[in-house]
């Protein structure tokens, strides 16, 4: 496999005419669906077009099961055979993205078979082959493909079959078969679109193979046939040029330019000639022809002397580049680069520099010039340079404190060496003459602290809600301001700083909606969350929108025991193609678990163990099926107890739950449902911060040795890792791995395990 990996990169330029085909044949498949129905009911035709819009969303979307229903009811209604053709090729691409592999080759065989010199026959030749090729199953291709052409000789599929025998055989590194299909190809389908990629392989594997005669015979034979074909003519110069006939090379790109002066490619690889021949004159003398004229030239210029390592002339055409355009942020890290190169980290430096003063504010262009700034910037090794360039624009902002380029890339310099609250002094000094600049460059920061899931992203926008006027600005800052509350779980901050969302914002219904979850997941008060909802009731609401709205509502009705009330919101979404659907139903199945009614809570939870693709929501389905399933014991008491605790943790009623999952143990200490109870009371006192008591909780079930033990250790692994505690969360692991080493939850305690050994030597770091 290695080495058809090796071949693969080594003919990686014949692969994007492949991929541009691909592509082609998606957008002539998606606009077949304006095509004009048969003759009936106009709104008929509008339901039929909407349908099939609607299954090609699905599919886009990567819904692939909700595309596989939509299309498989779609195609026993009446539609244009073009329809139904485009859409059992996309039928078969969704079976393909599932591993479907038997469905997919029989429905796009059935393409090739009814049609062989139809368009979606073509389509579907690249397909089927590239369920074997993206498994670098390249024989098997190889035989489909000659399969394919034996049973449709001189048909539209048989060329694509033909050419793709020769390409995997390329790939597969059985070069003489290649050259005899690639030849073969050429020979019996001169018309088919993949000529010309034929010829550039065939005349690649001839080179390789050191057939230069072959290949000069091919390429002189294909010009007779096209003599003003300039791509034949570049083929037969580089080859010359690989032999080491630099006369000949040069004479041909001197012929091409002659009758073509205006063609750059050529004029470019005669550059290029010249300067492999040592004359940097003439190579120079051409490429300043290539520009001649352009407004970037010198940053053309610049780019062509730096591919050719000449160093000297590209610092010198990057310079005049950026005096001419010295607001060009690109310009500054292309000469930074050969800076680099050279080893001048200084001078590089210096560019980059050089660069944020002449951009100006624009935040685009300056992360553009960081982009490269960071990589001689940051690490112990450039300290110096840190402390150099940060003194020296102390010194520059002291003597020009309104200098809004100087305050910028101070607060920048700050940022990058880590130094955040002196950047985020600087960025508020700013703030009061140059507010809009600031605002911008704070959400920047926060976007980027929030992107690392570094902490202070919370200290950058509370920051910004101080200081922007902006109302746009201030309630995308509070929507994120919430997120990050929620997931470091501080759910009161939450909550207040989404109750100042005003009415009136475009984000005033997703933030309703995170408030109504932050109430239901967070603050277990599902009263709260239902009066969230309440004014989005009359609100126009887009579709996901619309069913996120449902989904809260059902769960809030479940938990406040209206069950049944909860499955009339729920049924629609579960019984639908949404991606929703599996949640939905397995929280009717969570309905009927609560009201102890075990039978069709296991038929509902069967059923997400069956349509869901999320191991999460999976998982859940089949532990609360094996709770069930588990314990029957003692009248099923003990399970109505937990459940009982259950109800009473997810609304709020937090001493409750704990009295009842201690009386239920105290009652039942050998019933099989006890360790659940454990894990249960740790969670609970986890959700109040009582680390000691979750650790408690949790280490009883270590010490039975039972089916959660594995689950437990990791709880408490977690628990050292908050706490900080990182020798015990290493020993926690390492006792997980060693005596439970087939357990699923193996590879996460080997990921974090890792983490911890690299964070105990070095403790700056965050935490995992």
């Amino acid at each position: 496999m290695l080495q058809s990996i090796t071949y693969l990169k080594r003919i990686s330029i014949s692969l994007p005419i492949i991929t541009l085909f691909f592509f082609i044949c998606i957008g002539t498949s998606t606009n077949v669906f304006a095509q004009v129905q048969p003759k009936d009911d106009p709104a008929v035709r509008i339901q039929t077009l909407n349908a099939i819009q609607d299954a090609n969303d699905h599919y886009y979307e990567r819904r692939y099961a909700e595309a596989i229903k939509a299309y498989q009811t779609l195609l026993k209604t009446k539609l244009t055979q073009t329809q139904k053709d485009s859409m059992r090729l996309m039928l078969g691409q969704s079976y393909a993205k599932l591993g479907e592999d038997v469905e997919a080759r029989r429905i796009f065989s059935e393409i090739i078979n009814e049609n062989p010199d139809g368009p979606y026959a073509t389509q579907a030749v690249h397909q089927l082959s590239n369920l074997y090729r993206q498994r670098y199953q390249f024989r098997e291709a190889i035989i489909l493909c000659k399969q394919i052409l034996k049973q449709h000789p001189d048909s539209a599929a048989a060329a694509v079959a033909a050419y793709l025998t020769a390409y995997y055989q390329y790939v597969e590194g059985k070069y003489e078969d290649a050259m005899k299909s690639y030849k073969f190809f050429l020979d019996n389908f001169p018309n088919s679109i993949y000529r010309s990629s034929a010829i550039s392989s065939l005349v690649r594997l001839y080179t390789q193979n050191e057939r230069y005669g072959d290949a000069e015979k091919l390429i002189t034979e294909r010009i007779k046939l096209n003599p003003t074909d300039t791509t034949l003519l570049e083929e037969l110069a580089n080859l010359y040029q690989q032999q080491g006939k630099y006369q000949r090379a040069l004479e041909l790109y001197k012929g091409v330019l002659e009758k073509n002066p205006a063609n750059t490619s050529i004029r470019q690889k005669l550059g290029s000639l010249y300067a492999e021949l040592g004359n940097k004159e003439k190579a120079i003398a051409e490429w300043k022809k290539l520009v001649a004229g352009e407004t970037d030239q010198y940053q053309q210029l610049g780019t062509i002397y730096l591919s050719h390592k000449m160093y000297a002339e590209a610092i010198n055409a990057f310079q005049l580049a950026i005096r001419a355009n010295p607001r060009y942020g690109y310009l500054y890290t292309q000469l930074a680069a050969v800076y680099k190169i050279q080893g001048h980290v200084e001078k590089a430096a210096s560019t980059y520099i050089d660069g944020l003063q002449g951009v100006g504010p624009s935040g685009s262009q300056r992360e553009a010039i960081w982009g490269g700034m960071l990589e001689i910037y940051q690490g112990d090794q450039q300290k110096p340079l840190r402390e150099k360039l940060i003194a020296q624009f102390q010194k520059s902002h002291r003597a020009a404190p309104r200098n809004l380029n100087i305050a910028l890339t101070l607060g920048e310099l700050f940022f990058y060496a880590d130094q955040l609250d002196d950047a985020l002094k600087t960025f508020t000094q700013l703030h009061s003459n140059y507010s809009s600049y600031t605002d911008a460059t704070l959400e920047r920061f926060g976007n980027v602290l929030e992107r690392n899931q570094n902490s202070s992203a919370i200290e950058f926008y509370k920051t910004l809600l101080q200081l922007s006027r902006d109302s746009r600005i201030l309630t995308n800052t509070r929507y994120k301001l919430a997120k990050l509350y929620q997931n470091a779980e501080q759910w009161e901050m939450a909550v207040n700083t989404l109750k100042e969302t005003n009415t009136n914002s475009a984000v005033f219904i997703n933030s309703q909606l995170l408030l109504a979850q932050i109430q239901l997941h967070g603050l277990h008060d599902p009263k709260a969350a239902h009066t969230t909802l309440q004014p989005l009731m009359t609100r126009r609401l887009i579709s996901d929108q619309f069913i996120e709205t449902q989904m809260i509502l059902g769960e809030c009705h479940l938990l406040l025991k209206r069950h049944t009330l909860a499955r009339e919101v729920l049924t629609p979404i579960a019984d639908s193609t949404n991606r929703a659907s599996a949640t939905a139903r397995k929280l009717i199945g969570d309905s009927y678990f609560f009201e102890k009614d075990f039978g069709n809570a296991v038929t509902n939870y069967r059923k997400v163990a069956l349509i869901s693709k999320s191991d999460k929501l999976t998982n859940d389905a089949l532990e609360r099926l094996a709770l069930i399933q588990d314990n029957t014991d003692y009248f099923a008491i003990p399970i109505t107890d937990y459940i009982n605790a259950l109800q009473l943790y997810l609304t709020g009623d937090i001493e409750a739950a704990i009295t009842q999952c201690e009386d239920t143990i105290s009652l039942y200490p050998k019933s099989q449902i006890v360790d659940d109870v454990w894990m249960l009371l740790g969670l609970i006192y986890l959700s109040q911060n009582a680390y000691g008591d979750a650790l408690h909780s949790y280490q009883q079930i270590v010490s039975q040795e039972g089916p959660l033990a594995a689950a437990a250790l990791t709880q408490i692994a977690e628990i050292y890792q908050k706490k900080r505690d990182f020798p015990n969360a290493l020993d926690t692991y390492t006792t997980l791995l060693t005596t439970y080493p087939d357990s699923s939850i193996v590879p996460r305690a080997r990921q974090q395990l890792d983490k911890l050994t690299k964070l105990m030597k070095n403790p700056e770091t965050d935490s995992p």
